[in-house]
């Protein structure tokens, strides 16, 4: 016995659609910016904004720009939101475009809260 054709459809497709809701950013107030400088190895700032109704930590990935299960780096865990930003150390990366950055929740890795511009890291 045969699957029928729409069956088979939705077994491809429906696993993507999800996949697209869940890297869409939920309800936040956070933006987040470009890093300053952003060079493989090398030490760069990362700053955003919020409000007070956003969480009072978060995740931050590093991530590729088209894809937000694409993980390249954790550049923080728990970082408290009132700092505003953070000096960190970047990894060693290819030195492409196409990086981006995302603010998730604390809890919950797959709730992405904001998305940076994409941008590329120098060697």
């Amino acid at each position: 016995m045969s699957i029928p054709l729409a069956i088979q459809i939705m077994r491809v497709v429906l696993p993507s659609v999800f996949a697209a809701i869940l890297a869409v950013p939920l309800a936040s107030a956070f933006t987040i910016a470009v890093p300053t400088n952003p060079t493989s190895g090398e030490v760069t700032e990362i700053d955003w904004t919020f409000t007070a109704t956003d969480p009072p930590t978060f995740d931050l990935f590093l991530v590729n720009s088209t894809n937000a299960f694409d993980l390249k780096a954790i550049i923080g865990e728990n970082i408290e939101t009132d700092l505003g930003k953070i000096t960190t150390l970047l990894p060693t990366l290819p030195a492409i475009d196409g990086y981006a950055l995302t603010i998730r929740d604390a809890t919950n890795v797959d709730r992405v809260f904001a998305w940076s511009p994409t941008f590329a890291i120098k060697a």
